[in-house]
């Protein structure tokens, strides 16, 4: 099967909110006591079977830690396609609920390329085809709410996604649920955080 004949199997989400923004930029530390991780976080119990599907090499992190890496695609800023590892940690005894996509400043794949903060509120997509290959894209919302960008798929279940946040942070001020969730193409199961 060449890449042409790849057919999208799975679809993951997750909203970038101002301070990811930041963490993609390296200046998520604003102190000088540590912290400031620069990390994309998923709730685990969620997200972890889903991206585990996505990040299928197993390898060592650091303190001999188990992990899993994914080689995504993504346009470089030359708009060819380019490849990259990607890092996915378990949860740690200090976040025992988050996974985490680790070091995504360092990723060409997401901090090489800062996202367009002028075209509405931004996602992170996490794309896997029929042929293994793995792609790493942002998404816009005011590019999701035209017909012609994004397969209906993706549209429906991000869109429908962010009025299911929307509906539940409404009656919040603080601790607002970012949009995240996914979209399996093989069977059609939609999931949302919010939901």
């Amino acid at each position: 099967m060449t890449r042409a004949e790849a057919i999208p199997t799975l679809l993951v989400y997750k909203e970038i909110i101002p301070g990811d923004v930041r963490k993609l930029l390296g200046e998520s530390n604003d102190s000088k006591t540590g912290g400031g991780a620069r990390d994309l976080r998923f709730p685990a119990k969620a997200f972890g079977p889903v991206m585990r599907r996505i990040f299928t090499i197993d390898a060592v992190g650091k303190n001999g830690r188990p992990i899993k890496i994914a080689h995504v695609m993504y346009l470089d800023a030359f708009g060819k396609i380019a490849t990259t590892p990607l890092e996915y940690w378990p949860a740690t005894n200090a976040r025992p609920t988050e996974d985490r996509i680790a070091k995504v400043h360092a990723s060409p794949a997401l901090g090489g390329k800062t996202p367009d903060t002028t075209k509405g509120r931004i996602f992170v997509l996490f794309s896997q085809f029929s042929n293994g290959m793995v792609r790493c894209d942002y998404a816009y919302e005011d590019d999701l709410r035209r017909e012609d960008l994004w397969a209906q798929e993706v549209r429906d279940a991000i869109l429908g996604c962010m009025t299911s946040t929307d509906m539940k942070n409404s009656t919040k001020t603080v601790n607002l649920a970012p949009v995240q969730g996914y979209y399996d193409f093989t069977n059609g199961v939609r999931y949302c955080h919010a939901d």
